[in-house]
């Protein structure tokens, strides 16, 4: 069976570009920004996996990972925050499990992070 990841941002090209990276491999879902990422997941989209930018209209992505971690539905959700600014003016304003990856990203990296995180979580869960 395939993981499921969530992708949440405002930039189009940003969507297609990760939908076409992983969509072979996860089942992909979408959303352009904290509201739509919300709506999925009361149709009942449940990630293994989401990837999340920070700076978007509506609900931005600090507001929505704030809702995830205070949910305790969404709150073992790992996240990946993918946006322009960097891992140390993001730091302070995010929970410290949260991965953070510049863009411009590599690929390559960018999928090797998100199998690795896959798989750590199954491991957890597997686990207790």
């Amino acid at each position: 069976m395939k993981s499921t990841l969530l992708v949440v941002d405002d930039d189009e090209v940003m969507i297609l570009l990760l939908k076409k990276l992983f969509e072979k491999k996860y089942n992909v879902y979408t959303a352009s920004d904290g509201v739509e990422a919300i709506h999925r997941l009361s149709q009942g989209v449940m990630p293994d996996l989401i990837l999340c930018d920070i700076f978007m209209e509506n609900i931005n992505g600090y507001e929505f990972i704030k809702h995830l971690t205070t949910s305790i539905i969404y709150k073992n959700i790992p996240v990946i925050v993918l946006s322009g600014v960097s891992k140390v003016e993001l730091s302070p304003q995010l929970p410290p499990l949260l991965k953070i990856m510049k863009k411009p990203f590599d690929p390559l990296q960018l999928v090797n992070v998100v199998e690795t995180t896959i798989l750590k979580t199954y491991d957890i869960n597997f686990l207790q």
